[in-house]
């Protein structure tokens, strides 16, 4: 069977013979009778626990708009203009409004990528930053109960009106993505990132697909309280289409929204295989190595001990030029054991090097190859990683390592796919 797989701006296939295919797991297909446009207005219109919009702001009020980064495939562009039209209809003006990308330790957004993310017109209409966690514009607004120090960009502190956009997904040690996280890690400082992860990152329960229990979540949840947002508006999508859209409070807005992520990405199979091909969902979110990672992680739960996983991630931008990007390059140079860095992470949590960790735990349970626009070189020595040129290329290697009658799972959408083995 060919399969096609994303990679990129565009695909790369695989032919997995059907005497080995045990399975191809895929978001369940949705059908919605509501354009994207008409489910974001219903959620602007019908807020769950908060008032609407034009129900809060008023004449005169400043607004910090939290939106998702460059890494993230949220259409940011379809969300602003009905929000925008409702902050207008209170009579705020465009000046009086930030919107802030909520990168958290991530790069900084380019200006193209603006562009893109936002649409030109709002680009060049209103003003947006991005989220420096490193930069001094942070306001300290006190701890949360597990003892995380919350700096808040201070753009998004002094609004009268505080907004988070975004979108739900599967998030492999938070839970899920969306609602929270625009807070913390999205306009916080690093101290304040890296103290959550520093706490909680170890926990059995900071896992994905898991909010109840979850410390992470917990701890997120809190200093999003603390920050004051006033209204949170977030969407579910598949690589096709918008299967919904949530507006209210940042909380409710998310569990709203992980159900529907929990009956769009949570799949079964029989049975763990032997190997596991795995795709990082194209662009953006295989946009380097940093984040294609996570699709690896997921692999993981249906994968058989000594097994072998093919990752197929472009990473046009190589491992990633944010700050835990360059820190999972040099704890991967630096370390050669799982337990050292978990020593070192004990000590002084590293955002980067908590990616080294999880990688080096992959390896003790799976061969890992990866299809890449990365270097050879690179791969191999810095990574550690096998290497293949086209995803035929590793199933060749594969099956050189598992033998010819090895059954084979293949999750196109990997990065968001939560997949397990049918009890």
């Amino acid at each position: 069977m060919e399969i096609s797989l994303p990679y990129g701006e565009g695909a790369k296939t695989i032919k997995v013979p059907d005497d080995n295919l045990l399975d191809v797991l895929r978001p369940k297909e949705f059908t919605v009778d509501k354009t994207p446009e008409q489910m974001i207005k219903n959620a602007l219109d019908n807020p769950q626990g908060t008032k609407r919009i034009r129900d809060i702001a008023k004449k005169g009020d400043t607004v910090a708009i939290a939106v998702d980064d460059h890494t993230r495939p949220c259409p940011t562009h379809l969300m602003l203009p009905p929000l925008l039209e409702e902050l207008s209809s209170c009579g705020i003006k465009n000046e009086d409004t930030t919107i802030i990308f909520a990168t958290g330790s991530h790069r900084t957004v380019k200006d193209d990528e603006a562009i893109r993310l936002l649409g030109a017109d709002i680009a060049s209409e209103i003003n947006y930053i991005s989220n420096d966690c490193w930069g001094e514009d942070f306001t300290y607004i006190g701890d949360t109960s597990k003892g995380t120090p919350v700096h808040l960009k201070q753009v998004f502190h002094e609004a009268r009106l505080k907004i988070l956009t975004g979108d739900v997904e599967i998030h492999y040690f938070a839970g899920y993505g969306g609602g929270r996280k625009s807070v913390l890690p999205g306009v916080v400082s690093y101290k304040t990132i890296q103290d959550n992860y520093q706490r909680n990152f170890f926990h059995p329960q900071s896992r994905p697909g898991v909010l109840d229990g979850n410390p992470m979540y917990e701890n997120m949840t809190e200093a999003a309280r603390m920050s004051g947002v006033d209204y949170t508006i977030n969407i579910v999508q598949t690589e096709k289409s918008m299967i919904g859209a949530y507006g209210g409070h940042y909380d409710t807005v998310l569990r709203m929204g992980a159900k529907l992520v929990d009956q769009a990405y949570r799949v079964t199979t029989p049975a763990k295989a032997d190997i596991v091909v795995t795709a990082a969902n194209g662009s953006p979110h295989d946009i380097d190595l940093y984040q294609a990672y996570k699709a690896l992680h997921l692999g993981l739960n249906i994968v058989k001990e000594r097994g072998v996983i093919i990752l197929v991630a472009e990473c046009a931008e190589g491992v990633g030029n944010g700050v835990g990007a360059q820190n999972y390059e040099k704890w991967m140079k630096k370390y050669k054991t799982k337990k050292e860095i978990q020593l070192e992470l004990e000590k002084e949590f590293n955002i980067g090097g908590h990616k080294a960790y999880y990688q080096l735990k992959a390896m003790e349970k799976a061969h890992i190859i990866l299809v890449t626009s990365m270097p050879e070189d690179e791969v191999r020595e810095t990574y550690r990683l096998d290497y293949a040129k086209t995803p035929d290329e590793a199933l060749e290697k594969a099956f050189e390592k598992k033998g010819d009658k090895s059954g084979v799972i293949v999750l196109p959408e990997g990065l968001t796919t939560l997949s397990a083995v049918k009890k």
